[in-house]
């Protein structure tokens, strides 16, 4: 049971990095139907654009010190002004002078931004994987601090312990984590030697030094701050849409698109601003997730990831910003299942995750193909 519970939140945190970009993919088509493939590279976009700011602007850098929510939390702001302003000029370049020209045709177009886009990461910061600069090191919570002498050796651990200390780095420490004692195995000479060592020399440099006991479950804070991100995030989205002069002219224009200009709005405004929001959110996600997270970053991380996106909004019913949330939250949570039993059942078992996502998607378009909270519509002919 315990197994499970960790494995559902391991589902929400992933299900969070594919919902910050199917937020885009579901915004954008509820404005002009248009199936926006190049999303995926705007979420690589914001992930190098956090990439650079943390390097050039807070002096990060692979394997140095730490450099704090604040440095992340700014790289991530920037790395969504940038992303959004990116996604207005391919709108204003290239979608809006194909906006009547058919949804074939705007399908193509966005094919070519989209291998446009990676081709041109690659030339231009080159196709090797990078590894993210340190923001913060992942711990786990909630957590006691015990004694170090409550760990006797050969004794059965009735909960896992590690000793979290740190370590002179650059200009500042990096956070480090020994793990002294797994539950439900003895408590190892060699492990508590280190243990011991670690505090005598912490104590000898003046650092800060402590042993922790931690429950049956706990949350990563790099878990935290994702699905926090996208807690607060799909809290402004809703205000915005539902309670603002501009989420009014959005779901006009997204009901009809040419009444909507015949009462007097701005309709390339409302579609600049819809592509700014949805390519802000996927900024955010690219920091957050793909850096953060994952802390590889390359040219072609955006294909798998917005592929994934895009059957997350079909799953939640395209069209719709809380069905994106869920179908990208349901998404996560399959995965997540698959990989951590499917190796139970049978060897290599998890290594299919990636065909259960789309077999999800294939029978979701069998049984319903509106969505889990998409409305049934048909066009006119």
């Amino acid at each position: 049971m315990l197994y499970f519970i960790s494995t559902i939140l391991n589902g929400l945190t992933l299900g969070s990095i594919y919902a910050l970009i199917a937020v885009g993919y579901t915004m954008v088509y509820g404005i002009i139907k248009l199936i926006n493939f190049a999303h995926g590279e705007f979420y690589m976009f914001g992930a190098f654009v956090g990439y650079y700011v943390l390097i050039l602007v807070f002096g990060g850098k692979e394997g140095g010190r730490e450099l704090g929510m604040f440095a992340l939390l700014t790289a991530a702001l920037i790395a969504g002004l940038a992303t959004g302003i990116l996604a207005i000029c391919v709108e204003r370049i290239v979608y809006r002078p194909l906006r009547k020209s058919g949804r074939v045709v705007a399908l193509l177009a966005a094919l070519g931004v989209s291998l446009l886009l990676q081709n041109y990461a690659q030339q231009g910061v080159g196709a090797k994987v990078k590894t993210f600069p340190n923001t913060f090191t992942v711990q786990r919570y909630p957590r006691e601090r015990i004694e170090p002498s409550s760990l006797v050796v050969g004794e059965i651990a009735e909960r896992d312990a590690a000793v979290i200390y740190s370590v002179p780095k650059d200009d500042g420490r990096l956070t480090q984590i020994d793990n002294v004692a797994q539950s439900g195995n003895k408590i190892a000479a060699s492990d508590v030697a280190k243990m011991n060592a670690i505090l005598q020399r912490s104590a000898n440099d003046g650092s800060a030094a402590a042993v922790y006991r931690f429950p049956a479950v706990t949350v990563s804070n790099n878990y935290g701050v994702i699905i926090l991100a996208l807690a607060a995030i799909s809290a402004l989205l809703y205000g915005l849409v539902q309670h603002t002069r501009f989420g009014r002219a959005m779901r006009a224009v997204s009901h009809d698109f040419d009444a909507a200009a015949l009462m007097g709005i701005d309709v390339n405004r409302v579609v600049a601003g819809t592509f700014f929001i949805g390519a802000f959110v996927a900024g955010v996600g690219g920091t957050l997730g793909g850096g953060m997270y994952y802390s590889k970053i390359f040219p072609l991380m955006g294909v798998t990831m917005g592929l994934k996106a895009f059957v997350a909004a079909v799953i939640g019913g395209i069209g719709s910003i809380p069905g994106a949330v869920v179908g990208a939250l349901a998404l996560g949570i399959a995965e997540a299942l698959v990989i951590a039993y499917g190796n139970r059942l049978h060897a290599g078992l998890s290594l299919y995750s990636d065909a259960v996502t789309f077999a999800i998607l294939i029978l979701m378009l069998l049984v319903r193909p509106s969505g889990l909270l998409g409305k049934p519509a048909s066009d006119k002919l």
